[in-house]
């Protein structure tokens, strides 16, 4: 059954292994490099599957061997791709990632296929029985693909289904106008610090929560790195601390830990408890090479749950586990 809807980029991640970043015109010889399936709204919607979340892929590829790569890796992963379009015109989305020692990577991108998803390739149908709709911020960057978001939303609105936002620094800052239409009827919204600045020019968590609170948001995950998180609602705000594991590339933390959110939301958790899980799938997610079919999934989480304990992570043990949350 399908619960979730995402939509937005699909792309290949090369990483890179370098020992530090070079000087223009500078060389940077690799360590080794690995090919993944990437993207930032395919990486939620491998990690929401891997939870044991029921979501089918909105997004659009190319007719070329990375398309082949992408789509394997998604449904390799438990995603649904009935609904994902090829384009014979455009290249897949690829991306070259050089990963310094500290885990800290920088993006070269061509978005390609993303760009030119289609409004009306997105069935009416697709959205049967869905609960909840994430999207990219990323998706509103370009048209086409900016309308299909659009569409979307309008399709979830329809279907009484939940929207999440993930909105990401490039969109904040390069199309804060769509970002801003979209706050009022979002249940999760999903950003850093950096992002808050430029929507709502908040200088400190709390204010940010404060703010988006106050434009409709319901509930606001704000990434705050290796200190964690804070999330909030209207009915306050509650900090919770981040997970100390090694560190090797930080590629696909923050789609992973907006997974954890949604799961939250779509499982009954508390905000501190989805919160805690969110960290827990964040800090994972910094422990391997690359994002999507490498993310690490529901026995990792439950796993590093128990280890660190904590006020609130028994009762995303149990959902993780399938245990009716009650509380």
């Amino acid at each position: 059954m399908i619960e979730a809807i995402v939509l937005g980029d699909i792309n290949i991640d090369v990483l890179m292994s370098i020992a530090a970043y070079p000087s223009p015109g500078g060389d940077a010889p690799a360590a080794q490099v690995i090919t993944r399936a990437g993207g930032s709204a395919a990486n939620t919607a491998s990690a929401l599957a891997k939870l044991g979340v029921g979501v089918r892929m909105i997004g659009r590829v190319g007719e070329d061997a990375w398309a082949e790569m992408a789509l394997r890796a998604l449904a390799g992963s438990g995603v649904d791709v009935s609904a994902v379009q090829r384009d014979a015109g455009a290249q897949t989305g690829l991306f070259f990632l050089p990963v310094t020692p500290d885990g800290e990577r920088t993006m070269f991108g061509y978005r390609g296929a993303n760009a030119r998803t289609d409004a009306s390739g997105i069935a009416r149908e697709s959205f049967a029985g869905a609960r909840l709709l994430h999207l990219s911020g990323y998706a509103l960057l370009e048209s086409p693909q900016r309308e299909a978001a659009w569409r979307a939303s309008e399709l979830a609105a329809q279907h009484g289904a939940s929207v999440s936002l993930d909105i990401g620094l490039q969109p904040a800052l390069s199309v804060a106008g769509e970002i801003r239409r979209l706050l009022s009827g979002l249940s999760i919204c999903v950003l850093g610090m950096d992002e808050a600045h430029a929507l709502v020019d908040a200088v400190a968590p709390e204010g940010a929560i404060e703010a988006l609170v106050g434009r409709g948001v319901q509930t606001v995950g704000l990434k705050l790195g290796a200190e964690g998180c804070l999330i909030g609602g209207a009915s306050g705000a509650h900090r919770l601390p981040g997970f100390r594991i090694p560190t090797v590339d930080t590629t696909g933390a923050g789609d992973a830990f907006s997974a954890g959110l949604i799961f939250g939301h779509l499982r009954g958790l508390s905000l501190p408890a989805a919160g805690a899980l969110a960290n827990a799938l964040g800090a994972l997610a910094t422990s391997v090479w690359g994002a999507g079919p490498a993310l690490p999934g529901r026995f990792e989480a439950i796993r590093l749950l128990r280890e660190v304990g904590g006020e609130y992570a028994g009762q995303a043990i149990r959902a993780l586990e399938g245990i009716q949350i009650d509380e």
